[in-house]
């Protein structure tokens, strides 16, 4: 597994510290005492991946964030009452390609009002995430408070995908990563991909600001 960038030091994708300020990985499991705190705007803004965050790959699609209004909750929550949206603040994503085009990846991500409306809307919009997907179980490495993911063949091209939904605090985020091939996916990427997002999630939720990137990918 690649190796993690936050806060201006390198991390390995294992449970570590650096000083009594030591910031511990979402990537490793979750920390009991993490803070879960609603993120606005602006945060769910600084959550979504930048350039610097993903050096030696460019950007499909540019980062958007959008409130959680009715117009939202209908489109992005399809079930009857919109369930799974039911306190949901802001939404965003943003979409990548590696510079060899041999992966590409899609995070997005919807900010709760608090811890209790996440939990809530997980089982609803992962069972959408699951269905839509209808692949087979796949794993994302111990990252968040919960997640899940489904992977595959994709389309009728050949192409082989993962997608995975992950629980940080308040914030339900997924991430998606497909190759050209089954050989050519990189299962490794895919869980430093869900590490990296889950951990720019808590940084915004501890009230600083999200500063982890991927290296040597």
């Amino acid at each position: 597994m690649g190796s993690i960038r936050a806060n201006g030091k390198r991390w390995q994708a294992r449970c570590a510290a650096a000083g009594a300020a030591a910031l511990l990985l979402v990537g490793c499991g979750g920390d009991a005492d993490a803070k879960a705190t609603p993120l606005d705007e602006a945060q769910v803004a600084s959550v979504l991946p930048d350039p610097a965050a993903l050096p030696g790959w460019d950007r499909t699609e540019d980062p958007s964030t959008a409130p959680m209004n009715k117009t939202a909750r209908r489109s992005f929550c399809t079930t009857a009452g919109n369930k799974g949206c039911e306190q949901s603040l802001f939404m965003g994503s943003v979409s990548f390609v590696r510079e060899d085009e041999n992966a590409r990846a899609r995070f997005w991500m919807v900010a709760y009002k608090n811890e209790k409306a996440a939990r809530n809307a997980y089982d609803v919009l992962w069972k959408n995430t699951a269905r839509t997907a209808g692949r087979g179980k796949a794993d994302l490495g111990p990252v968040g408070a919960r997640r899940n993911a489904v992977s595959g063949a994709q389309g009728y091209g050949g192409s082989y995908a993962l997608t995975g939904q992950i629980r940080v605090g308040t914030a339900l985020l997924w991430v998606a990563s497909d190759a050209r091939t089954k050989d050519m996916f990189d299962k490794d990427l895919t869980k430093d991909l869900a590490a990296l997002f889950s951990d720019r999630a808590q940084q915004a939720q501890d009230g600083t600001k999200p500063t982890a990137a991927l290296s040597g990918r």
